[in-house]
């Protein structure tokens, strides 16, 4: 990712994290450094009983959109993950994996400055 110049200061943006998309019959893997990424995890109480969240919130800075809504991503260097251990590579069985909601790219004079990512 190319860091374009922009007014922000992204002095915190020193993680690497793993971004997982599934493409037709591949899972794409694409190890992105330089982010901020912050998983929380929380229980909450609904009608049927306890069940966890993983609120997080990433930002990857730089010049293009690489993470999208339905995306899965960890902190660190993860794994590869072939297409038959798909299914089991969800947030409720991989503790430091998340998904992604939402993605928004914000901008600068027309140009992608980072990506901002979350869910819950």
């Amino acid at each position: 990712m190319q860091h374009i110049d922009c007014p922000l200061d992204y002095s915190l943006c020193q993680q690497t994290v793993t971004i997982y998309r599934r493409q037709a019959d591949a899972i794409v893997r694409q190890v992105v450094d330089g982010c901020f990424f912050r998983l929380e995890h929380q229980q909450k109480l609904d009608t049927l009983g306890c069940h966890r969240e993983k609120p997080f919130l990433l930002i990857v800075p730089g010049d293009a959109q690489c993470v999208f809504p339905g995306d899965r991503v960890m902190e660190g260097v993860g794994p590869e993950v072939s297409p038959e251990e798909w299914s089991r590579f969800v947030p409720a069985l991989v503790e430091e994996l998340a998904q992604v909601s939402y993605a928004t790219p914000f901008c600068w004079e027309g140009r992608i400055c980072h990506v901002e990512a979350g869910g819950k």
